[in-house]
Order: C-alpha cells, then sequence, then structure tokens
C-alpha cells in the first residue's frame, strides 16, 4: 500500500483533519483502511526573540485556532498524548526538532500525522544549497544556518523518514509567506522558500497559502485577528467546502473554497493559494451538528473590509524614494489615521491618494495604499453597526460624539468606488451607503409623516435588496412604521426579522417597547419587551424599559415594581452607566423620593458631566421639588452643551412659570419653536401654556397641527378639550377627552375633566362614575375631589361635600380665594361655623 504526504503549506493557521481514535471519520483515503491513530505538532510564532526578526501579527493565533480544531469532534478529539502545541517562545528550535522526534517514535503504519507551522519562512541567499528555513523563535536575525532555523532538507527528511520509514500518511500545513524585512529580502527569501516548498515530490498533496511571488494577508475582519489563508481553511476543513453534502472534504474542495473566499477578501492584493497533487484525495469528514452550529453563528453577519499592513515591502521601497514622496506617503497615512479624508482641501487623505497613486515608484503598493484607504472610509460604518449590533449601552454613547453619522455616506460611496464594481466589497458598501443615508433621514423626522416615511422604506428596501442579511435596516424600517407611520403590526413584523437575522440583539424589541410606550399601548408594549426578556432579562435596556413601562402606570404599585428590577439589575453585578443611574433616579422622582433621585442623577453627573440630557433630568428632580433656581442652573448647562434640546427649552420655560416669571415663559417656547416647528411635543407644550394664559385661538392653532401629525398624542387632545370647555364649546369638549380616554381609558386628567364636562352638562351620574375612576387611579389628585364636591352639591349630599373638599385641601388645594369666590360652592360656605372651621385648619394665617 502506498502512503500519501500531504503538505498543507506555509499556514500561520491553526486547522486540523484527524481523528485520534480508530473507526472515527478522519481524512480518509478513498478505498483504504482507516488509519489507527493520528498524532500533530502546532507550532504558531508571532513574538521573535530576536528585535532584528519583525513580530507578526496573528501567527500564533492561527495555531491556537488550528490546535483548537484537532481537539474538537470534528478535528478528531486530539489529547495531550497525540497533540503537541508550541506557542511563541515555546517554539524554539530544539523544541520543534523534539517534537519532530517524537513524531517518528510514535508514527506507525496505517497512522496519521499531522505538522503545522505559522510564522516566517526564509533564505539567507539564493542558491541550490539553500532551499529555505521555517525560523524558530531563537532563530538568529541573520546567520540561519547556525541555528534557531530550520532548514526545509531536514523539514523534508522528517516527512520521508514518517511516511517512507515508518508508513504513515503525512500532511504538512504551513503559511510562512509573510512580509517583514527578513535576511533574504534581496534575494525574495521568504518567496524562495515558498517557490522550493511547492516543488512537488512523488506522493505528496500541497496547500500552499499563496504563490510563491505572493505575500500572506492577515487582519482583523477574519475571526478578529488571523489570516485569510489560515481562518478559511479551517472553516474549509470544518466543512464549509463540502459543495457537493457528501459529508466528507476533498482537496479539490479545500482549494475552490480557498481561492473563492481568500482571493476575494484580500482584493485589491494578491493572494491565490496553491493545490498541488491528487485533487480527489479526502482530506477531512463533516461533523454535521458542528457544521450547523458554526454557519448558525454565522448567520447576520455582514460582510467587512480591513486595512492589511505591508511592513517589509513598504520599507523596501521608501528606501529607494526621495524624501518629498515619503514624507507625502506617511502624510498619507497620517490623514487615514486622523480621518481627515476630505478636509482640509490640500492636506487630506483624498488629496495625497490622488497624488501617490500616479507615483511609478510606489507601483507596487498600489494595491495596498487603495485597499487601506477604501478601508479607513468604510472603518466608522462598521464600528457603528458593531456597537449597534452588540448593544453595549456605554459605546453607545460614542455614536454622535467620537463617531459621527453625517459624513458615512460620503465615505461609503468613495470606498466603494476605489474597489470597483467587482469587489466582493462593493454591493455591501453601497448597502451600507443607502442604510446610513435612511438612518439620517428618519432620525430627522420622527414625527409622523407618510411622505417622509414611505421615503425612508424605500432607502431601507433598496438596502436590503444588496445585503439581505442587515438586521440593522429592518430594525430602522420597524422606527418608522412606529414613529412616522404608527403601523404597529408592520413595527412588529420589521422587528422580527430583524431579531430572526440576529437572535440574540436585545435593541429591536426594546426599542419597539419603549416607543409603544410612549405611544400609551401598554399591552403591546409588554409583548415586545417579553420578546427581549428572552434574549437577556439582565440586559439594561430590558430593565430600563420594563422600569419606564411600570412608571407610566398611574398606580403606586406599579411604580415600585420599577425600583426592584433596577435593584434586581445593580444585584447582579452588571455594569454601572451613567444612564443606568439617570433611570433609576427618574423612577425615584416619579415616586416622590426627590432626595434619592436626586443623589442618583448627581452621581451620573460625576460619571459624564458632560451629557446634557442627565443635566436635563437632574433640573427636572429640582423644578418638581420647587427648587426652581437649581432647576434653571441645570437647565440652562444642559442648553450651554446642546442648544437644540428642545425639551430642555419647554421645561425652562415651565420653571419661569412656576416661579412667577410668566413673561419669561413664551421666549423659551419660542427658541423651542423655533428649532424644531413640526416637533409635535413643541406643538403640543406651547400649546398648553397658551390654554394656561388664556391664549386659547394660538393654543388651539399648536394644538390641531400637533394632532395632524400625531393623532395619538393624548395629553393634546385633553388640552384641546379644555380649550373647548373654556370658549363654550361644550360638545367638542366632551369629544376631544372622549379621544383621550379612547387612547388610554386611565389617564386621570380627561377623566377628571369629562366628569366635570358631565356635571356642567347635568349629567351627574355620569359624572360621578369618571370622577370615582379617578380618584381609584390617583388619590391625590385634587381636582377630582374638588369637582366630586361640588357635584354632591348638586345631589344636595352636603356631608359629602365637605368630605371631599376637605380631600382636596389635605392633597394640596391652596387657592383660598377660589374657595371663596366660587359660586358651586355657596351652599357649604352657608354654613358658616362648619366652613369657617375647616378654613381655619387649612388657612390658619387666613
Amino acid at each position: 500500500m502506498k502512503n500519501q504526504i500531504l503538505i498543507i503549506a506555509f499556514a500561520f493557521i491553526v486547522s486540523s483533519i484527524a481523528a485520534q481514535q480508530k473507526g472515527i471519520n478522519q481524512l480518509p483515503t478513498a478505498n483504504r483502511q482507516l488509519p489507527t491513530s493520528t498524532y500533530a505538532v502546532v507550532v504558531g510564532i508571532s513574538d521573535y526573540q530576536d528585535p532584528g526578526i519583525p513580530d507578526l501579527r496573528f501567527a500564533d493565533k492561527d495555531a491556537e485556532a488550528f490546535a483548537g480544531y484537532l481537539r474538537s469532534n470534528a478535528g478528531g478529539k486530539l489529547d495531550n498524548d497525540h497533540l503537541k502545541v508550541l506557542i511563541n517562545q515555546q517554539a524554539t528550535m530544539a523544541q520543534f526538532g523534539i517534537a519532530l522526534d517524537w513524531l517518528m517514535e510514535n508514527a506507525k503504519e496505517g497512522d496519521k500525522v499531522i505538522i503545522y507551522f505559522s510564522g516566517h519562512g526564509d533564505v539567507e541567499k539564493k542558491t541550490i544549497t539553500q532551499p529555505g528555513f521555517l525560523l524558530c523563535w531563537d532563530a538568529p536575525a541573520r546567520v540561519y544556518i547556525s541555528g534557531g532555523a530550520f532548514a526545509l532538507p531536514m523539514l523534508q527528511e522528517v516527512i520521508s523518514t514518517i511516511s517512507i520509514q515508518n508508513k504513515a500518511k503525512v500532511i504538512v500545513i504551513t503559511d510562512a509567506c509573510r512580509s517583514g524585512t527578513l535576511a533574504g529580502n534581496s534575494v525574495n527569501g521568504s518567496q524562495a522558500t515558498a517557490a522550493n516548498l511547492s516543488k512537488q515530490y512523488a506522493n505528496e498533496i500541497k496547500i500552499l497559502s499563496c504563490q510563491p511571488n505572493e505575500y500572506s494577508i492577515e487582519g482583523e475582519q477574519w475571526g478578529g485577528g488571523r489570516g485569510a489563508f489560515s481562518y478559511h481553511l479551517v472553516e474549509a476543513l470544518y466543512g464549509f467546502a463540502d459543495k457537493d453534502n457528501d459529508q466528507s472534504v476533498t482537496l479539490q474542495e479545500v482549494g475552490r473554497y480557498l481561492e473563492d473566499h481568500v482571493s476575494e477578501e484580500v482584493a485589491p492584493l494578491r493572494q491565490v493559494p496553491l493545490i498541488l497533487g491528487d485533487r480527489y484525495e479526502k482530506l477531512a469528514s463533516v461533523d454535521a451538528s458542528v457544521l450547523a452550529s458554526l454557519k448558525s453563528s454565522k448567520t447576520g453577519q455582514m460582510a467587512m473590509l480591513t486595512s492589511i499592513e505591508s511592513k517589509g515591502i513598504e520599507e523596501n521601497i521608501l528606501r529607494e524614494i526621495d524624501t518629498s514622496l515619503k514624507k507625502k506617503y506617511q502624510l498619507f497615512k497620517s490623514a487615514l489615521k486622523s480621518k481627515h479624508f476630505f478636509e482640509p482641501a490640500n492636506a487630506c487623505a483624498e488629496d495625497y491618494y490622488t497624488q501617490l497613486i500616479n507615483e511609478p515608484k510606489l507601483e507596487r503598493l498600489f494595491t495596498t495604499i487603495k485597499r487601506n484607504y477604501a478601508a479607513a472610509l468604510q472603518d466608522d460604518a462598521q464600528q457603528i453597526i458593531n456597537i449597534w449590533l452588540k448593544a453595549d449601552v456605554k459605546e453607545l454613547e460614542c455614536i454622535g460624539k467620537s463617531i459621527k453619522l453625517q459624513p458615512i455616506p460620503k465615505q461609503l460611496g468613495r470606498a466603494s468606488e476605489l474597489l470597483g464594481s467587482g469587489h466582493y466589497m462593493f454591493k455591501s458598501l453601497s448597502a451600507r451607503k443607502l442604510l446610513f443615508e435612511g438612518i439620517l433621514l428618519s432620525n430627522a423626522n420622527i414625527n409622523p409623516d407618510k411622505n417622509i416615511a414611505n421615503h425612508c422604506l424605500s432607502v431601507f428596501r433598496q438596502s436590503l435588496q444588496l445585503e439581505p442579511q442587515s438586521a440593522i435596516a429592518w430594525n430602522y424600517m420597524s422606527r418608522v412604521y412606529m414613529y412616522n407611520l404608527v403601523d404597529i403590526d408592520s413595527a412588529f413584523i420589521c422587528t422580527r426579522q430583524a431579531v430572526n437575522i440576529s437572535p440574540n440583539w436585545i435593541l429591536p424589541y426594546t426599542q419597539l417597547g419603549n416607543q409603544l410606550i410612549a405611544n400609551r399601548k401598554f399591552d403591546l408594549a409588554k409583548q415586545a419587551l417579553y420578546e427581549a426578556e428572552k434574549i437577556d432579562s439582565l440586559h439594561p435596556f430590558v430593565i430600563n424599559m420594563w422600569a419606564n413601562w411600570f412608571q407610566q402606570q398611574y398606580d403606586k404599585l406599579n411604580k415600585e415594581k420599577s425600583l426592584v428590577l433596577f435593584e434586581k439589575y445593580k444585584k447582579s453585578g452588571g455594569p454601572m452607566y451613567p444612564c443606568w443611574h439617570n433611570d433609576y433616579g427618574m423612577t425615584l422622582m416619579n415616586l416622590g423620593r426627590y432626595s434619592e433621585a436626586e443623589k442618583e442623577l448627581q452621581m451620573a453627573v460625576e460619571m459624564d458631566s458632560a451629557k446634557p440630557v442627565i443635566l436635563s433630568n437632574l433640573a427636572l428632580i429640582y423644578m418638581n421639588s420647587n427648587r426652581f433656581e437649581k432647576a434653571e442652573i441645570y437647565y440652562k448647562k444642559a442648553l450651554s452643551i446642546d442648544s437644540t434640546l428642545t425639551l430642555a427649552w419647554i421645561n425652562l420655560g415651565s420653571v419661569y412659570g412656576r416661579s412667577g416669571r410668566i413673561n419669561e415663559v413664551e421666549q423659551t417656547y419660542i427658541k423651542a419653536y423655533a428649532l424644531d416647528s413640526a416637533n409635535t411635543m413643541v406643538l403640543s407644550n406651547y400649546g398648553g401654556y397658551c390654554v394656561y394664559t388664556g391664549q386659547f385661538k394660538k393654543g388651539e392653532s399648536f394644538l390641531v397641527k400637533a394632532l395632524k401629525r400625531d393623532s395619538t398624542l393624548i395629553e393634546s387632545w385633553d388640552l384641546l378639550g379644555a380649550i373647548y370647555d373654556n370658549t363654550e364649546r361644550i360638545k367638542e369638549a366632551e369629544q376631544a377627552y372622549k379621544k383621550a380616554l379612547q387612547l388610554d381609558s386611565n389617564y386621570v386628567y380627561s377623566l377628571v375633566n369629562l366628569g366635570t364636562v358631565y356635571l356642567k352638562t347635568g349629567r351627574d351620574s355620569e359624572g360621578e362614575k369618571y370622577f370615582t375612576k379617578a380618584i381609584a387611579l390617583e388619590p391625590t389628585n385634587i381636582s377630582a375631589y374638588y369637582n366630586y364636591a361640588i357635584l354632591k352639591i348638586h345631589l344636595k349630599q352636603t356631608d359629602k361635600a365637605f368630605e371631599f373638599i376637605e380631600l382636596s385641601l389635605k392633597n394640596g388645594m391652596k387657592d383660598f380665594d377660589a374657595l371663596q369666590m366660587d359660586p358651586d360652592l355657596a351652599l357649604l360656605r352657608d354654613q358658616k361655623e362648619r366652613w369657617n372651621a375647616l378654613m381655619k385648619k387649612y388657612f390658619p394665617d387666613k
């Protein structure tokens, strides 16, 4: 029986092929008995001892990944008795030699032997007697023959001994064609080593990471930091290369998979893996369950492009060019690093690129320059996508701060132009350009607007046609359906699609839940939040959204449940972000626990004093606890950081109003209106101010505009009802209050106001029903008690009327003059002794 030597060449990688136990599918050769055992030596060196040998970035990671494959079920479950792994300083020449001796001593007929090397390869001089060296960790920088470097003839001797004498099958995997300034640079040492390895001997199969005149490319886009060849070889052996689905992987399939993926993904650089030998040889058997798991983990992953280092090649070229050209090249690299792509004119990456790409002396660097420029242009987009999908609360804060959305479409457009329509990233970059255009448009228009919404949806659909696995596009379509069209069914459909693509992504359901809470669709919000809980019940967004849900309920019990959620998260040991303290503080505030709320917001400010929303919320606590001077200070601080905070302008107006500075109120609303005249909150609040100041016609105009943009604004319907009520349009007032209650049957203000309409129109029994419900929901509501007292007067129930008037006083009714002048209370005032006792109790100074 003939034995085969399989050399899968120069591979700074980590990939395995066999199984340790007899009878397990492990690289069987067609129509031959399976080997009894598998032995492997895996070497990966990134950090060389001699500083004269340039370190590599991911050679050790490639080796560790390959060893991981060998230890897995798919790779044969090799234990320490069958697998030796030498990483960095462990991989001395002596240890490598001992490991190879171990192979020769243990391998027997029918066994399989794997030798994997990931590191530098080089020759000192180009002669027939120097076919090349694999550089071990302790190799000297110049004189390899003196030790520390393993000569290829020695490796071939080991291979031949194991194959011919021991009659075992040998597989050698190496990836040593890395760039870097080595002793043999003047004679293309690493390429010469690869060329010698590519010489085929009898009964050998070889897979080299690249052609002899090319370099192996490594970068962070492959597994977070791997060699392109290594990364895809491991995938191929796991079964990604099994095109005919026969549960085995042949050399032919591995070769095609590597050529398709490596060559495509390193473009516009060149790296074409070299395949030699019997292409029908089976290299691996496929574990279907492992392969399915790996494919599932890749579902929804989006294509990416990273820069590569041309160290070595670059050094040689720069030595040969003049100083001015060298400086221009360094300025180009500096502009990429600082992200000065298009500005300032004559000193940006675009200008430097245009000059460099026309310099013949830099021709060997053209593809690197082009790729690295394109990679830098798309980096911000990739980082934002990663942050969104990770849903890390702290990292999300950098979007809009250190990473700006506005320039991204232009950057992505230029990146796709540089790479050209034939590049594998072209469709993806074009899709993302559309994605960010749609995001910017939708972010700028969050109010209901059918035309804008349809335009946004069209842009997102175009993006999805080019990149169907974009969970972010589906999520933003959900936001458009929710914000702009208030189409809840479609919003849910898009959210489900986003999560189907990225099953562990927490944002879609939490964001949808938050939007439904804002629209007071509490039952539907619960559905969304239950789905989010299934993904990660302790994620800050899940807890915060549930807390928000409970806060929006009127009863104290539900509000207190939100505190339990915050404490649950705190006990879980999760990171304490500024926004966590902010949200916890706001929950405490809504329960009237102002001192505790203030403490939490102050902690948030200490952690991030430049976050205007937190400053604004601290101001809100001061305003609600009647500390108007402090509230004004913090609103102004927030607005000094971001003068476009419309809510801060509106609340600053409330501070002025509540502290008696009525003349200053309207100016804040004018500023808010100037910032965003279509903002429903601005329109609604400005309308509310007009109601308060008796500017009913002006207020009606604002409120009608707000409701045209969003007919679900409960407060606006209630305020509009108040205008109709005050202008004697009782039927319109009744309809407006009913509309508010259709949207939220527990909205206390409209319950009281509708009860008052019924009181005015003599429908006392209906009015009583609404006052009773309002009091049950909010036992401290002054207006409910006051108007209920008047209703009891109508019914001649004087004792009950006195009871409800006292409850209104007990809960904060302080308008002594109104009590003395209101004609509806005349019947109570006629009982002077009882009335005067009540007044003396609550107004002793009067």
